[in-house]
Parts: C-alpha cells; structure tokens; sequence
C-alpha cells in the first residue's frame, strides 16, 4: 500500500509542477514555509516564548502562532510591518533580498 501511495503521489507532484500555475503555487509556498521556520528558529535563539514576542509586539499569542506556522492557500500572508514588528520584538532586523532565477534568460 505505501509503494502504491508512493507512486501515486510522485505522479500528482509532477503533474502538478508541470504547470506553470501549479509552479508558482509551489514555490510561493515553499518562501513561506522557510519564512515561519526562521522565524521560529530566530525567536527560539533569541530564547523568547511566543508570548513574550507577543506582549512586544503588543498583540496576542495567536498572532504569533500564525507567523510561525506559514500561511497556504486562502490564508492571509503577514504584511511587512507585521514582519518588521516580529522581527523587532525578538531583536532583530528584517532584512529581504532578491536573487536572480537560474533559469530566467536560458
């Protein structure tokens, strides 16, 4: 049965990163499951509980939960302040780069 599921679900992963929309669905999620791992990772070194990070941000546990636990599809993405408040709150700066797409202009 899991080699069976195994198969199944390799051919879903490629039919779906097959197309172009299906792509970028994947790749917009990934940014953001790296982007709560950080941020839990940052907020873990920093050795603060999310209610700390919350009462310095002045908001709830809840908000924090969210951050670190990635948003998906029809799930609303933080905002740059929003970053910018939790990265403060833990003392840290938010810093955002751009790197050019390896398969751009081939």
């Amino acid at each position: 049965m899991i080699k069976r599921s195994t198969k199944l679900h390799e051919k879903l992963v490629k039919k779906v990163l097959s197309d172009p929309e299906g792509l970028q669905e994947y790749h917009a999620f990934k940014i953001q499951l790296e982007l709560a791992e950080k941020l839990k990772a940052a907020r873990q070194k920093a050795h603060f509980t999310q209610e700390v990070v919350a009462k310095r941000m002045e908001t709830n546990k809840s908000v924090v939960a969210r951050l670190e636990a990635a948003g998906g599809k029809d799930r609303h993405s933080p905002s740059l302040t929003t970053l910018i408040r939790y990265a403060n709150a833990i003392g840290y700066d938010l810093n955002i780069s751009l790197k050019p797409q390896k398969h751009f202009n081939d």
